[in-house]
């Protein structure tokens, strides 16, 4: 288990803080490897253009990554989630830029993740019975310091990391010859912060 690439450059950072690119970044690591012409048709037919520049966008800060064994022939461009992982924290941006970029991009991912729970909720009876009762949420309320809180977020995040090598895709497959093994993707967010009563 490889520790994930820290965010500190809000360049890089930048990359995630448009709508367009964090579905992108999601759709490719639900789907896997993809080309323009399959991720558009998931965006509602957004135009391919528009889905190809922020694909390279994505690319250029490291987000995804160019599949060419995937492609049938030079016209063909197949893109995918890198096997490492990232991740960023607020804390690390003090200018001005920098904390407009960090707001703008949690602000994008918060929005994200609840769309995606209440589309879960939606549409959770198309699941199976075992599908349904493997899903889960819970809430904790505890008290700790804040070394303690970020000691439970290590451990945390060592337990999500391991879960995600187990069902992890051999990245040189194409999505439409992926093997039927039971598993489906599963969408895994925690939010852990102070509060005030």
């Amino acid at each position: 288990m490889t520790e994930p690439r820290r965010i500190t450059d809000p360049e890089v950072l930048k990359g995630l803080s448009h709508p367009l690119r964090q579905r992108l970044y999601r759709l490719l690591t639900q789907l896997g490897p993809s080309t323009t012409t399959i991720l558009a048709a998931h965006l509602d037919g957004a135009d391919p253009g528009q889905v190809s520049y922020h694909l390279r966008e994505l690319g250029k800060r490291g987000f995804i990554e160019e599949a060419p064994e995937l492609a049938r022939d030079r016209r063909e461009r197949w893109w995918r989630v890198p096997q490492e992982s990232f991740s960023w924290s607020a804390a690390d941006f003090q200018t001005p830029e920098g904390k407009a970029v960090a707001d703008t991009a949690f602000a994008q991912t918060v929005r994200d993740q609840f769309e995606r729970l209440e589309a879960y909720d939606t549409r959770k009876t198309e699941w199976s019975p075992q599908w349904q009762g493997a899903a889960t949420t819970t809430n904790s309320h505890l008290r700790l310091t804040p070394e303690e809180l970020r000691g439970l977020s290590e451990e945390l995040n060592v337990v999500m990391r391991k879960w995600a090598e187990v069902g992890r895709r051999d990245p040189s497959i194409r999505p439409d010859e992926q093997p039927a093994d039971g598993r489906e993707r599963v969408f895994l967010f925690l939010h852990a912060f102070p509060e005030k009563a």
